[in-house]
């Protein structure tokens, strides 16, 4: 499907005018506008002004932004104007004062220039902000250079959804990040995640421009912190349609309420390609609803020095799924559909319960290949591919599980 999109940034990045602010705005906008222009705000940053939120109002808006200097969000909404100008308060003041005002009242705020003082008044409520200026906050620049396309909300939560819940804690490794990138000679839009023993793979269809993304080891791609994955999850999985600008140093998505702009990983991803490719032709097709009810009982037997392992194998009862620790063990069969001979394989077992969770189909296909070592999770009609490492067993499945 072809989404039309903007030509350019949905609002202006608002410079001060006057140092005389005063407007006044319902407390309901109000909080909306502030919960996702505050996003971004750091906890304890050494710069002070960096802790604040920049306030612009001109043109019968407001705009509310914050930043940690890797990104920085912007959410703007209607209000009454009455002096135009900009300033900067503390951000999780703001957000504190905003949430305890009662709903659906008036707030009106006042610039005390003298003192260096934001007013904002609501019924008895009186609360003063200090102030620093705005030409000193550090904001990042909207770049409209690079790829520009249109994406669909519910594709974004498709791509980011499942695969920022598995990423390397290696410093500095690329694998911190997700990877976003055009798959499939073109066709698709791909987002994967990996921590090298479990990987997520989610893709869409891939939108008009993507595939004029900078090139990461022959690719269109970028990396995307975890961080900037879940703040476009937050901001945007909602929205109908979300307009992106890609280029080699920076991310770029807004609507007509709300821009993101984030930096990027640095690094050349991987090639994950032959993780998903060729999936064995044994496999255990099984209820997924069933088998994730069964992992999640066995797993708290499961030890963590061996690396939360279970052991599995198909029988001729079904799948078997076994523990044995010093905590005690278990064994039980999944009713399932054994395609081929499964020999016995270990599997980290919260690794198994994140992947059963994540799909939404009622079946799920399991795809064990011991010469690769690795088992493969895919299920019809669900665009989103999962991979876990193979792990060393130790117990004859056939004789029940051992107490190690």
């Amino acid at each position: 499907m072809r989404i039309a999109r903007r030509d350019g940034p949905p609002f202006s990045t608002g410079q001060a005018r006057e140092p005389s602010v005063k407007f006044k705005i319902n407390r309901d906008i109000l909080a909306d506008i502030v919960t996702r222009g505050v996003s971004s705000a750091p906890k304890n940053s050494p710069a002070v002004i960096a802790n604040n939120a920049r306030i612009v109002v001109q043109d019968g808006t407001i705009s509310i932004a914050t930043t940690d200097f890797e990104m920085m969000v912007e959410a703007t909404g209607a209000c009454e104007v009455e002096a135009s100008g900009a300033t900067t308060i503390d951000a999780m003041k703001l957000k504190a004062v905003v949430d305890r005002l009662p709903k659906g009242v008036d707030v009106a705020f006042t610039m005390d220039t003298s003192k260096y003082e934001l007013i904002a008044k609501a019924g008895r409520s009186r609360t003063t902000f200090p102030t620093l200026a705005a030409e000193d906050w550090p904001a990042r620049d909207y770049a409209m250079d690079g790829a520009q396309f249109a994406i669909e909300g519910a594709d974004l939560v498709r791509l980011f959804g499942h695969t920022a819940q598995a990423l390397s804690t290696v410093p500095n490794s690329p694998m911190q990040g997700v990877f976003l990138h055009v798959a499939d000679d073109g066709k698709r839009l791909a987002a994967v995640g990996t921590t090298g023993t479990i990987l997520f793979k989610a893709t869409v269809p891939a939108p008009d421009g993507a595939e004029d993304m900078p090139m990461n080891d022959n690719r269109p791609g970028v990396v995307l912190s975890a961080e900037t994955v879940n703040s476009v999850l937050r901001l945007f999985g909602k929205a109908d349609v979300v307009n992106a600008v890609v280029n080699a140093n920076s991310v770029f998505f807004y609507t007509d309420s709300i821009r993101f702009c984030s930096s990027l990983l640095v690094g050349t991803y991987p090639n994950y390609l032959p993780l998903v490719s060729a999936p064995s032709a044994e496999s255990i097709v099984v209820s997924r609803e069933s088998c994730a009810s069964t992992v999640a009982l066995l797993e708290t037997f499961a030890s963590k020095e061996l690396g939360h392992r279970l052991q599995c194998a198909g029988s001729e009862d079904g799948f078997v799924i076994a523990v044995g620790s010093q905590t005690g063990g278990s064994v039980d069969v999944v009713e399932a559909q054994i395609n081929g001979e499964i020999a016995a394989f270990g599997i980290n077992g919260m690794f198994m319960k994140t992947m059963l969770n994540s799909f939404r189909a009622s079946s799920i296909a399991l795809h064990p290949d011991h010469r690769n070592r690795r088992i493969m999770f895919q299920a019809d009609d669900e665009h989103l591919t999962g991979v876990i490492a193979m792990m060393n067993i130790a117990t004859d499945l056939a004789s029940g599980p051992k107490h190690e």
